[in-house]
This record gives C-alpha cells, sequence and structure tokens, in this order.
C-alpha cells in the first residue's frame, strides 16, 4: 500500500501573527503597561540582554521572557501563559524574531483571553538588520509618542518562570471513557484542514465525537455535553516532550516515534527539533491527560492524529 501523501500547516507563531493588523502606530500605553516577551530561540541570550536594555530606557516594561514555540504549542499551554498574564496584569505581548537577515518586533495588546489576541487586533511591528539600530528606532517612536509611566524596568530578562500547564493527572495510556463520554475535537478554523479531521475521525473514531470551535471555552464544551476534547501540542519535539512533561534528561538529537501505516505500526526517527504534532485526550471536569502508551508524534498533523486513534483503538479494544 501506498504511503498517503500529507499537507503541512504553518508554524503557529506565524499563523498567530497573521491574524493581526499592523498600524504606524505605537500601541497606547506601552510605556504605561507591563510587557511580555515572545522570542525566537534562534536569538541568543546575548541578545535577549541586549534587546531588555535597549527597552530600559523607552519605559517599555518587559518582566519576562518565554519561548514563543513552547507557548504557541498548543491550547493548553496557551490558557496556562493567559492566567499567568492576567495575574501579573500584562498588558502587551511582544514577538522578538530573528532571521538571517533581520529583527522583527512586533508589539501587540493582551486581550486576557487564552486566544491572547483579539482577531485583526491593532498591531506595531519594527525591523532592521541590526538590533542596535532596530532597538533605538523603538526607543525614539516610543517616546516620541507616548508619555513614560514605567520607570522601575529590569536590568536584564527574566527568564525560567514556572507555568503549570495541566491541572489535573498525567497519564502515558488511554481512558475507556472514550467509548462512554461525548468527545469535542475543535476545528483548525481551515476548511480543507478540518474536512481532512472530519475523514479521519469518521473512518479511525468510531465514538460519539464532534467537531467544535476551537475558541470555545472548557467550561462551554462541558456545558454542551462533551466529557472529553481532543488536544494536541504543535513545536519541535523536544519543546513538546518538555510541554507534555517527560523526562527529557537523556534526550538525543533525534525521538523515535510510532507512525501507523496501512494499519501497521513503522517506527521513524525525527530530528528533535522538527516541528511536530502530538495529540492526547483530555478530560473536561477533572483536567487529567491521557497521552497515550507510545510517542506517536509526527511532522504531519494527519499521521499524528490517525496514528493516536488507531493506536487507541487496538489498546481499548473498541
Amino acid at each position: 500500500m501506498a504511503t498517503p501523501s500529507y499537507t503541512q500547516p504553518e508554524r503557529e507563531k506565524d499563523g498567530f501573527l497573521k491574524k493581526l493588523s499592523y498600524s504606524d502606530q505605537v500601541p497606547e500605553g506601552l510605556l504605561a503597561r507591563r510587557s511580555v516577551v515572545l522570542f525566537d530561540e534562534a536569538i541568543p541570550l546575548k541578545e535577549l540582554e541586549e534587546i531588555q536594555q535597549g527597552f530600559q530606557p523607552a519605559g517599555i516594561d518587559a518582566i519576562a521572557y518565554f519561548p514563543v514555540d513552547r507557548i504557541l504549542s498548543g491550547a493548553d499551554p496557551k490558557k496556562a501563559f493567559a492566567d499567568y498574564l492576567v495575574g501579573r496584569n500584562v498588558g502587551f505581548l511582544i514577538f522578538a524574531e530573528r532571521t538571517i537577515t533581520n529583527y522583527t518586533f512586533t508589539f501587540v495588546p493582551f486581550n486576557n483571553k487564552p486566544t491572547l489576541a483579539d482577531l485583526h487586533a491593532p498591531a506595531w511591528r519594527q525591523t532592521g538588520s541590526v538590533l542596535k539600530e532596530v532597538l533605538l528606532t523603538i526607543y525614539r517612536l516610543a517616546l516620541g509618542n507616548q508619555k513614560k509611566q514605567n520607570f522601575l524596568v529590569n536590568d536584564f530578562p527574566e527568564f525560567d518562570i514556572p507555568i503549570k500547564i495541566f491541572s489535573g493527572r498525567r497519564n502515558e495510556g488511554y481512558t475507556g471513557q472514550v467509548k462512554t463520554l461525548r468527545v469535542a475535537v475543535p476545528k483548525f478554523a481551515n476548511e480543507k484542514a478540518d474536512a481532512a479531521m472530519e475523514q479521519i475521525c469518521k473512518e479511525h473514531f468510531p465514538v460519539k465525537y464532534e467537531l467544535v470551535d476551537a475558541e470555545l471555552s472548557e467550561a462551554e464544551l462541558s456545558r454542551r455535553g462533551f466529557g472529553l476534547v481532543i488536544r494536541y501540542v504543535h513545536t519541535s519535539g523536544r519543546l513538546a516532550k518538555e510541554v507534555l512533561d517527560y523526562d527529557v534528561s537523556q534526550l538525543a538529537n533525534s525521538i523515535s516515534s510510532v507512525a501507523m501505516v496501512g494499519g501497521e505500526a513503522q517506527l521513524k526517527t525525527i530530528p528533535a527539533d522538527e516541528p511536530v504534532y502530538k495529540f492526547y485526550i483530555k478530560h473536561l471536569e477533572y483536567g487529567n491527560i491521557f497521552l497515550g502508551n507510545k510517542w506517536d508524534a509526527d511532522p504531519s498533523w494527519e499521521m499524528a492524529l490517525t496514528s493516536h486513534l488507531l493506536l487507541m483503538r487496538q489498546d481499548l479494544k473498541y
């Protein structure tokens, strides 16, 4: 049997930033409220320190720095991050990006929700090839448009702030409750991807499930009669394992993963820094997560979902 062809959705950060509306105006309140920086891991520590020291004289109060691919990896990490931001009264997100040729900073108001920013939220972006010059431009424009109200800004970036993502128990197995409870399957909000998800679930998930709007809260899903939800993380294999609390102390440069092809389990090796999807089941009432007894992540979300559902069926015999 021929191996099926799969599509590859864009990086989570890129999809997030595409939803914003960009303006030449410095966001109101940027120099009065707290901010948090979401940075590309391509930016070394020395440059992150330079960024903080560039923000400081302008009064941009960046109180913490987080790897963007960890925070935007899935619905559960984003919800936990949003709770952290609300608790620390954060008003803005700053996306710090680095490519071979440019540095880009995107400033966007935090909406106090797990979505982090409203659709078409007003964002301000500055780009340049030299970090020092971009930071100087941000300094001049910010102080030229707003009165500085933040005076106690940290000298150095603050990292490694613990955020508890899951409230319930973590299980490296499956739950037989998929046979009895209604399962919510959040959509991608993409017609082609949603059609593919519907087809995969129809073929491999013979339980009571329904595709739902991805922005529905878990409280609302419970009110609508769902007991479980399918979740995923989408980030590098290394970060995915960290987010899902696997032991990464002995992690190598590649990760072995199980893929179901033609009904047969095949072992494949994926570079640890390659973006993958890892699906799991979450109990809505108690917050327990069920990861499965095999690492079945894959660069293709279709393959990852198919493998997870088939391995679950084999284990639970339904």
